[in-house]
Order: structure tokens, then sequence, then C-alpha cells
């Protein structure tokens, strides 16, 4: 058997093996990692025991009958060899040398073991370990290493699994020196970063929620403008001329000119002894004497084909009973006798007329004579419209006017001589006849929830009934008019906006068509009331728009064509200035 074939002596100085792993040890494969070399590496055992085989063993070497010569170093090296070597080196045995200097030379000079040290580890005999070899035969030729187990040796030398989860030992504790430090450092951060984080949960909440108190919606009006009437259309009588009106509201005339008015003239003088002899409702006023001249007088008028009315002889008419007399049976006699009594001579009472004309803007109209009976009395349409109004708005006057007839002592029975006053509405006002037949008539209409006073004036018609079938044309055409009028401001109509500090704007819109009365032209006005209020959703009522015409109003509501919406929650967080009123100028 030759030296490749005998197993190692078991004797052999525990120093020596080691001074062969270390001379090997530039040789030793890459370490097994951590978790390999734990679950393959047998458990080595303690440094007592260890001491206590270096101590058996020494002996035992010289005594061999048969010892292998121990080989010189060479660089090859058992791997399970080396790797006990090193864990051998690190552990600190208090019963072994240590080599202080690093020159790797070691005492054979044993360790002393203090008696407490001696005490906890008592002397066991120490049995040699009988090595695990496999002995070259005619199958196994002979190979150095024989008493490795070479599956042991795959096991350990094997790759790595990078499947498998590898538990690597961490490394070095580098704030070891510092314990303590890293929990007062986020103790320092977490007070101002909790301080900050309910800051923010307090800010985003209040901002949230906050009413809306200081950033209230604000309504302005928006202009808009009322729809006017449509010029008139009216078909006038072929003959004289004509003109047609609504108190308050506009007129109409064919012409400009002036014509005969005859006895029409009889409304300036009735109004002038009005105003100088005002009378109430119920009142007679003044009485007035009469004579058997008087009687005479009035058949004088008569034969001058003029209108007239008896008179009581040796009896009295009060003032109103000579007004009836005037306006009623235009009776001439009476006007010429009221017009002496109060003004002289036709010349005096034509400058009083002029000025009481003048004084109350009623141009169009030259009077000579008290009565009438004078081609030189005329006027133009719409000056007789003015004067019909004026006249009308005297109660005393419209009650004489609106009678159909009337007793008046002297005279007996005296009929209207307006054949209009049978026709619904009319109520006056006077008749002439001249050169034609004139009629000035006053007629009340009403339109919807509105009672309009109409006026027309037909001068020098061919007779009594052409002027009562134009007058009827005129209110007809008036009155069809008025029964089809366009809203002032129809339904829908924007007349107002809702701006909010976030941007958001809503129309105000008329919920109903807005009418009043005009005609010809004739315009309206509106204004609008807002009252927002708490409202905010679409189509609630906000407030009203009157429309006042010239003779009438008419007031619908308003509301929101849409929602108003509120702000967001971006906005209220990054508006809180505005948001709780606090004035940024």
């Amino acid at each position: 058997m030759t030296t490749d074939d005998t197993t190692p002596a078991t004797t052999a100085s525990r120093r020596a093996m080691r001074a062969r792993k270390r001379s090997a040890g530039a040789a030793t494969p890459p370490p097994l990692l951590a978790d390999d070399a734990a679950d393959t590496l047998p458990s080595e055992p303690d440094d007592a025991t260890e001491a206590a085989q270096d101590a058996a063993s020494e002996p035992e070497s010289d005594a061999a009958s048969v010892a292998p010569e121990i080989e010189p170093e060479t660089d090859e090296a058992d791997p399970a060899t080396a790797d006990d070597a090193v864990d051998s080196d690190n552990d600190i045995d208090p019963g072994r040398d240590i080599d202080l200097d690093g020159d790797d030379t070691d005492t054979d000079e044993p360790v002393d073991l203090s008696a407490e040290q001696q005490a906890e580890t008592p002397e066991q005999p120490i049995e040699p370990v009988e090595p695990q070899a496999e002995w070259a035969d005619a199958d196994r030729p002979a190979t150095a290493l024989v008493w490795l187990d070479e599956a042991d040796v795959l096991e350990r030398t094997r790759p790595a699994d990078i499947d498998s989860v590898t538990n690597r030992p961490a490394g070095p504790d580098l704030l070891s020196d510092h314990a303590g430090r890293p929990l007062a450092q986020v103790g320092r951060w977490l007070a101002p970063i909790g301080t900050l984080a309910a800051f923010a949960i307090a800010y985003g909440a209040t901002t949230l929620l906050w009413p809306l108190h200081a950033v209230e919606p604000v309504v302005d009006a928006v202009a808009f403008e009322t729809v006017p009437a449509p010029a008139a259309e009216i078909t006038w009588p072929a003959a004289g001329s004509a003109g047609v009106g609504i108190e308050g509201v506009s007129m109409a005339a064919s012409s400009a000119e002036p014509a005969s008015i005859a006895s029409i003239t009889k409304v300036v003088t009735s109004l002038m002894v009005l105003d100088r002899l005002p009378l109430q409702l119920g009142e007679q006023g003044p009485e007035y004497a009469f004579t058997y001249g008087d009687s005479v007088n009035y058949w004088d008028y008569r034969r001058a084909d003029q209108s007239a009315l008896d008179v009581p002889v040796d009896g009295v008419l009060t003032e109103y009973q000579m007004l009836q007399g005037i306006l009623l049976g235009s009776a001439n006699n009476y006007t010429d006798r009221l017009a002496r009594d109060l003004w002289g001579p036709d010349e005096q009472f034509a400058r009083a007329a002029d000025a009481w004309l003048a004084e109350r803007g009623l141009s169009g109209i030259s009077v000579v004579t008290p009565s009438g009976f004078d081609e030189r009395n005329i006027a133009t349409p719409e000056a007789l419209l003015q004067l019909g109004q004026r006249a009308m708005q005297n109660p005393v006057f419209a009650e004489i006017v609106g009678t159909a007839g009337a007793e008046i002592p002297g005279a007996g029975w005296v009929e209207n001589s307006n054949g209009m006053l049978g026709d619904p509405g009319v109520v006056g006002i006077k008749t002439g006849t001249l050169v034609g037949w004139s009629l000035l008539t006053a007629k009340d209409v009403t339109i919807g929830d509105t009672t309009v006073h109409l006026y027309a004036a037909v001068l020098n018609q061919g007779d009594d009934q052409e002027r009562l079938a134009a007058t009827r044309s005129l209110f007809s055409q008036v009155e069809a008019a008025l029964a089809d009028l366009a809203p002032a401001v129809p339904a829908g109509t924007v007349v107002g906006e809702v701006s909010t500090e976030w941007g958001t704007t809503v129309d105000i819109v008329s919920d109903a068509d807005a009418t009043v009365l005009v005609w010809n032209g004739a315009t309206s006005t509106a204004a609008v009331d807002f009252d927002l209020g708490e409202q905010r959703d679409e189509g609630a009522s906000v407030g009203t728009l009157t429309v006042n015409g010239p003779v009438g109003a008419t007031t619908v509501d308003v509301s929101l064509a849409e929602e108003v919406s509120g702000p967001s929650p971006w906005w209220r967080l990054t508006h809180p200035l505005e948001l709780f009123g606090i004035s940024t100028d």
C-alpha cells in the first residue's frame, strides 16, 4: 500500500491540521451562501471537547504502529477542512492557544484554566473519532482525500437555487452607536407635520362648509325695450274730415286742416260758463228770469233757421237747466243769453274764448260767436278730440251730455240730438250742423281690466246718418286694434341677470306676456323689482315686472332661467378671503 492509499492518522496533532488548512486557504473555492452552509455543514465540537482531543491525540501519534507520512503543504486542500479552519480561528476558545502576534506560530504549552472554569467543564474521556473513509479496491482507484464523503462535498458545493428564498444575514448595524436618535428625529418632525395636517383638515372643512353670506349672488337689471304699438291704419270717411283717438294714448286724424264746427262751439262756451260759475253734481246754480220778450226772441231764432228752445215767460231757468238746453237741444238763444250776461257782446266773448283756449293749450280752435252760428268758428279734428277729452273731465258737463233727454221749464221735453247715445258705451258729446253734419262723440271701452275712453270727430258729413256711420266705423277700427294687442314685453324676455363670485351667470326672464293698452305708436315703460332671497332653483320666482302703459299697467312674475349653482370645492378652497368676507382692497 502506498502513501496515497493510507488513511491519515487520526492521532495527528490538530495544530498540524490547522496549519495545513491555512496553507490551503488560498485555493479554497468560493464560500457557500450562509443559508446553504448552515444547512449542510455538520455541527462542530465545542472548544472544550476540541482541546481534550488535542491533548489525547498527541501521545498517541508517536505510538502509532503505522502512521502515514505527513506530506508537504500544497495548494490543494479540502474545502470543508478550510471552512472548519476559518470557523475554528474565529472562535476564541479560552482553552486553546491564541496567536496574538500573527506569525502563525503556536506553542505547545497548555493553557491553564482557572478553577472555576475547570469546575464548569468537567473532564471527560475523549473517544477517538472513527474516520469515515472508503478504501481503494479493484473497482475504485486510489485517490487523494478518499476519506471524504463525495455526496457531502457535492451537496456543499452545488450552485445556489435562484428560485429559493435565501435569508442572508443582515449587514452591520450602522446606527448601533446612535441608539435613540431616530425616535427623537421622528418626534421632531411629527409635531409640525401633525399641526399642518390638522390645519389642512380644519381649513378644508371650514371652507367647504362655510355659508355663502359674504358672497351672495348679485342681481343686476338688464336693459330691454318695450314693444311700441304699430301705426294705426284707419279707413277715413270719403267726405269731410275726421279724427279718432284714445284718451291719454294717441290720436289720429285724416286732415290737419280746420273746418267749420258749427254748434260744437257750444262745448267751448259751456266749459267757459262752468269755469265762471262752477257747479257740483246736484247743484242748479244761479237762476235766470225770462219775460214775454224772451219768448218772442225765441221765434226770431227759429225764423233765422237757428236751433232754439222756448223759455218760461215770467219764469226762471237755473244755470244747470240752461246748460241742459244748450248741450241737449243746442239752443242758440240759451247760449247767447248766458254769454251776454257773463261776457257781453260777441266780440268780447270771442276775445275771452281765445284766452281760455290758449290757457288750456287747445290750439287749432277758433271761436267768433258763442253759439257757433258762424262759419268762422273752425277747428281741426285733432283739436276737437282734445276739447272733448277736457270737457268729459268735468262731471257736470259729462252728466248732461250723457243723458238722453231732460224736461226743461218753458221748453218741455228736450231730447239729446246726439244719435250715438243709443250705442253701447257711448257717453256724449255734441252735434253741430251748419255747412255739413258734424259730430263729436265719446265712448268707453273695456279692454281686459282697463277701461279706456275713445273719441271720434267727424266734420261736414252729408247727413246725420253719414256722420253716425262714420263715427261707428272709427270706433270699431280702434276697438279691433285694441283687441289684438301685441305684448309690450313678451314672455321669456331677459330682464335681469344673476352673477356670482365664482363665475356663474343666470338670466332672469319674464314668465308671461306683459300687455298694456297702446295704440298708434304709443309706447310703455317697464320696471323690474328683484327679490332673489334664497331662491336658486330653475323657474323660481325672483321678482316682478311691471309695465306701465298710457292708461294702465300690468304686472307679471320674473324667474330664474336656470339654476344658480353653488361654488365648486376648488373655488371654496382657493378663495378664502372672498368666502369669509375679508376685504382685499
